[in-house]
């Protein structure tokens, strides 16, 4: 029996946009005099990265730390724009999504992310207004590839997990979202997710 899909799931880090962490190391060291090294050490070694994108650390309590670790003052909202001003848009995805949109697929957005970068993205990326609904996270409190956040994610596309189609670049979550029962492929560029929308006719 032929599938027909009724929602698109995206990734949104290295799929509609794309980023640098060392930005994130060299733009905060420079505010904080932190070393970048340091500033790794306590993001990735002490887990603070995802600790934070799991809502798990409130952003003034990640500020708060970095302060304490800092031999000068910065405001939150300084450390903040260093630490997200790191973002590039994937330009190939948007007329993908715009079409996909004029389909009338309901369009979920399903992201580890933390409260700034996405606030950042929210008014610097005009394709996020095309999403039906956003699953993050922070908000959800588990991070791919947590069964907690593909369920959620499901509930949002309000269809049966055979009826969503999702993208990826992290060959790990893929993986996942199949044993949720979700049709999915990893991302690697938009003409090949092209290729894979059209194979489905959702284009």
């Amino acid at each position: 029996m032929t599938v027909v899909h009724k929602t698109v799931i995206f990734d949104l880090g290295n799929v509609l946009v794309f980023f640098n962490l060392e930005k994130i190391y060299s733009q905060v060291s420079a505010i904080s005099g932190i070393s970048p090294q340091a500033i790794q050490e306590l993001l990735i070694q002490r887990k603070l990265h995802g600790a934070y994108e799991s809502g798990k650390i409130s952003s003034e309590g990640l500020y708060k730390i970095f302060l304490s670790a800092s031999a000068k003052f910065f405001t939150q909202e300084d450390f903040f724009f260093a630490a997200s001003d790191i973002f590039q848009p994937n330009e190939p995805m948007i007329p993908l999504l715009t079409a996909l949109k004029k389909k009338g697929f309901r369009l979920v957005l399903l992201s580890n992310t933390s409260p700034a970068h996405f606030e950042f993205l929210t008014h610097r990326l005009p394709i996020l207004k095309l999403f039906d609904a956003k699953i993050l996270s922070f908000e959800v409190g588990a991070l791919k590839p947590h069964h907690r956040i593909y369920s959620a994610a499901i509930e949002a596309a309000q269809c049966s997990p055979h009826e969503c189609f999702y993208t990826d670049d992290i060959p790990e979550f893929i993986i996942a979202a199949r044993t949720h029962g979700i049709d999915a492929e990893i991302f690697t560029d938009a003409p090949k997710l092209q290729s894979h929308l059209e194979k489905r006719q959702l284009l």
